[in-house]
């Protein structure tokens, strides 16, 4: 009887140890992002947080003593590094930029057990719970900040609403969303995402993505709409170097659960798997949750050369500490290696010369009222000014040299005569090549959304993009 008295005692210690030990890992932590914007400026890194319970609820009221935060080049050890500010709820009162990304593909028009293919029942449709959740997740945005876009994708992206205050926007763009035809029912996940990334790059503050897709990239051979194709490794690469976390949900028993785990986990976000429609518009809520109560660290970053460095932040709370780290890309000037350093230091002058040149030549040109382009040579004078049709809800505009484009641009023998092609729809300004790849901002695209500053290079020809005083992207 004591024996067995004493083995039941031994077993209920196990039991209280073992929950103990448990309740210490239930909280866990995440990098969101990371935002490096300011480290040429001041040598100062912005880290937001994500700490959650067991049940995904955000973890409140940490303080700056829960946190330690490490940095080292990659392959290093960590130093810890100086916390500047520590800030809760960061994203309740600064705003964010959300842009929804919502799959639009045939098996999205299945009921919930994919089983139910061909129902005119809309209301058992997977995009019909879908877009009531984020439909919700709307009205549940209160703060005047908050800029939400929708993207959605099959064979191409379907939807492009840029990112807006105006939540009815938003609303319409979501009622107009339409089955796709059958050759148009393919699933453009990786391709999507990475346009997504590019088009959120631009924006300032807390970036985030959250993709819903029922599937696996399905991709059509040879897409027009993706002459240039990416793959997850390229979406995921640019997300990290961006900045940008990317909140993924597989909404079926078929949905891509490896990859989709694998972009949230290497981007900073986090990954859901529904396989009840009708948990949708609590999921969309508890994401929001968590986001708008993110811890912002900022700290002082190292100055040891590197492309990449490693931030490891520790975190404890009255347990063991739970770690976690992240990659940034640590820009050009920290990146060299100590034997270019001083070379390369000569070249400040020039470049810093060059930055101003550009700054006086397009920031602080006076604004046009309309979309336009500026064309200049290659010795820097402006020879016109091009404004763009901008009333029809779709029209196209070519640049070449020859006399049939719209923009002609003559003593510039590496031109051929038809380069580019603009297309305008509904206010969202796309470049095309018609032939070999041109160059945007210094980099050779085939395709590329526009923003104002873009510098487009046709052979010695400079021509910069300005969207204008008035907002016309995205109206529907």
């Amino acid at each position: 009887m004591k024996v067995r008295k004493s083995v039941m005692l031994l077993c209920n210690i196990c039991l209280i140890l073992f929950f103990s030990f448990s309740n210490a890992f239930s909280e866990s932590i995440r990098i969101s992002q990371i935002d490096s914007n300011s480290l040429l400026l001041n040598q100062k890194i912005k880290v937001y947080l994500s700490v959650t319970d067991e049940n995904g609820k955000p973890v409140k009221d940490l303080g700056i003593d829960n946190f330690e935060i490490f940095e080292s080049p990659e392959n290093h050890t960590g130093r810890e590094r100086e916390i500047l500010a520590f800030e809760k709820g960061v994203n309740i009162n600064r705003g964010i930029n959300l842009l929804l990304v919502l799959d639009n593909s045939g098996s999205m028009y299945w009921d919930g057990s994919g089983k139910i293919k061909n129902s005119t029942d809309q209301e058992i449709w997977r995009i019909t719970y879908a877009k009531e959740a984020i439909t919700s997740l709307l009205k549940e945005i209160k703060n005047p900040l908050d800029r939400v876009g929708l993207f959605t994708f099959n064979v191409k992206i379907d939807t492009e609403t840029a990112l807006t205050t105006d939540r009815v926007k938003i609303v319409k763009a979501i009622i107009e969303i339409k089955k796709p035809l059958e050759e148009e029912a393919y699933t453009e996940l990786y391709e999507t995402l990475y346009q997504a990334v590019n088009y959120l790059r631009v924006s300032k503050g807390r970036k985030i993505i959250i993709v819903l897709s029922d599937g696996q990239n399905f991709p059509l051979d040879k897409n027009p709409h993706f002459p240039e194709r990416y793959g997850i490794e390229g979406a995921i690469d640019s997300a990290q170097k961006e900045g940008i976390s990317v909140f993924t949900i597989g909404l079926s028993k078929k949905a891509d659960r490896k990859n989709l785990r694998r972009i949230a986990e290497e981007t900073g976000g986090a990954y859901f798997s529904v396989y009840d429609p009708g948990r949708l518009e609590d999921l969309y809520n508890m994401i929001r949750d968590q986001i708008l109560n993110e811890y912002l660290v900022t700290y002082s970053a190292g100055m040891e050369p590197a492309e990449k460095k490693l931030v490891k932040v520790s975190f404890r709370d009255e347990g063991m500490p739970v770690e976690t780290e992240r990659f940034y890309y640590s820009g050009t000037i920290f990146g060299f290696p100590p034997e270019r350093i001083d070379y390369l230091i000569f070249l400040i002058i020039p470049v810093s010369a060059g930055l101003l040149w550009l700054l006086s030549m397009i920031k602080f040109e006076k604004k046009k009222v309309v979309p336009s382009f500026s064309v200049r040579t290659s010795t820097g004078r402006k020879t016109v000014v091009h404004t763009i049709p901008v009333t029809a809800k779709s029209s196209a505009i070519t640049i070449g040299a020859g006399g049939s484009t719209d923009i002609t641009i003559a003593g510039d023998p590496k031109i051929a005569k038809t380069e580019a092609k603009i297309i305008n729809k509904n206010g969202v300004f796309t470049i095309t090549s018609t032939a070999s790849p041109i160059t945007v901002n210094n980099k050779p695209v085939k395709t590329k959304v526009l923003r104002s500053g873009d510098l487009i290079q046709l052979g010695d020809t400079g021509v910069v993009f300005d969207m204008g005083v008035t907002d016309q992207i995205g109206k529907r």
